[in-house]
């Protein structure tokens, strides 16, 4: 870059800078407003410099008094937007900053859009993710969405906490550093601690979160992946999973593929999900309810507070029963190939209900040392 360039570019950063302080002369704004309306701000590298150039030393030549003010509130606005790219294309580089400590440095980033995914650092600063990237971060399109990697991304002592955020309408994909796939929904959000993967991986997430986990080992053993929500505690090694935490009071997830242990958060505990199932959870029952199937009637059921079975086989039905109130049930395989069909309230204690399947169905239970055994009558 020329000498003269350079020496313009300078000189224009500190005048925005001056303007959006509110400390420049009636003279300097008039000349900002010259300037502006000579950038194309979508087109930065072919700035006519050379017409600035002429404009600067008219300016001062004319020793202008006449101030023209800039009240329209909307030029206001695009005249700070034009600085502030300026001011990303003179340094090649951003700093958020916390007192005078450089928190993370930000390469800039290729693509420009609103309303794009952001990233913020301690819960303080935010960037858009279309304007700034993390440094070692990269980001490209995939279909309709985005993709953030963030495996090779710089470490940063001062970050300790990241958190991703997608307000916008199509799905976005982050690849975490163990290389982890993360895929937000809109109005979903992910949070980590900056050093994950090191000694552990535990993400938080909010809304409707997509995770295809990737295996990690240490010391020849397999590293627990972690995710955490308002009502509950996922653990997987290996695995694809759909967490939703959109209905207020209630959340779920479903195992796509592996296995993951599954913890209410007001309670003690865990179940094991297999492939399809899919568990829900409410904020004022501190129970887990498995389903395998997807019928819109028994989660209805559930939230009503009650057990629906429609021709389903007995063993689903105990499991589904033992796993509510905690009991081990044990059957032979004949009897638990019966089907049942039945509603039953969850509020009744785990005789009550199977009081009522024992007396519509021909079956019979016994309890043994805290074991609950189903019998043909």
């Amino acid at each position: 870059m020329s000498t003269s360039k350079t020496r313009i570019r300078v000189f224009i950063i500190n005048i925005f800078n001056k303007y959006l302080s509110g400390k420049t002369s009636e003279n300097e704004d008039q000349l900002i407003e010259k300037i502006y309306d000579r950038l194309d701000i979508h087109d930065l590298d072919h700035i006519d410099y050379e017409s600035i150039n002429k404009d600067i030393k008219q300016q001062v030549d004319a020793a202008i008094t006449r101030k023209i003010k800039i009240s329209n509130r909307k030029k206001h606005y695009q005249i700070a937007v034009a600085a502030s790219v300026l001011f990303v294309l003179s340094l090649g580089a951003l700093f958020l900053y916390q007192g005078k400590d450089t928190i993370m440095s930000l390469s800039r980033s290729k693509h420009t859009a609103r309303d794009f995914p952001q990233l913020t650092f301690n819960r303080e600063h935010r960037i858009n993710l279309l304007d700034s990237l993390p440094v070692g971060s990269t980001l490209h399109k995939k279909g309709e969405g985005h993709i953030l990697d963030l495996t090779h991304m710089e470490r940063s002592q001062k970050v300790e906490l990241i958190e991703i955020n997608n307000p916008s309408e199509t799905p976005f994909t982050v690849v975490l550093k163990d290389q982890t796939k993360v895929s937000l929904n809109k109005h979903s959000s992910v949070s980590f601690q900056s050093n994950f993967g090191i000694h552990s991986r535990e993400v938080m997430a909010v809304g409707e979160v997509d995770f295809d986990v990737s295996k990690q080992q240490s010391q020849d053993k397999w590293v627990p992946f972690t995710v955490r929500t308002k009502l509950q505690t996922i653990e997987v090694l290996g695995t694809q999973f759909h967490v939703s935490t959109t209905i207020p009071g209630e959340e779920n997830v479903l195992l796509k593929e592996g296995s993951i242990r599954l913890a209410h958060n007001h309670s003690d505990g865990t179940v094991i999900l297999k492939p399809g199932d899919k568990a829900f959870l409410q904020e004022i029952q501190p129970k887990i309810m498995i389903s395998s199937q997807s019928s819109k009637a028994k989660i209805d059921s559930w939230r009503r507070g009650e057990f629906y079975f429609e021709n389903e086989k007995l063993r689903q039905v105990m499991d589904e029963i033992g796993t509510w109130y905690g009991k081990s049930i044990e059957m032979s395989d004949d009897t638990g190939a019966k089907t049942l069909t039945g509603i039953f309230t969850r509020y009744n204690t785990i005789e009550d209900v199977l009081h009522m399947i024992a007396l519509t169905n021909s079956v019979d239970f016994k309890e043994k040392k805290g074991v609950i055994y189903v019998t043909v009558k």
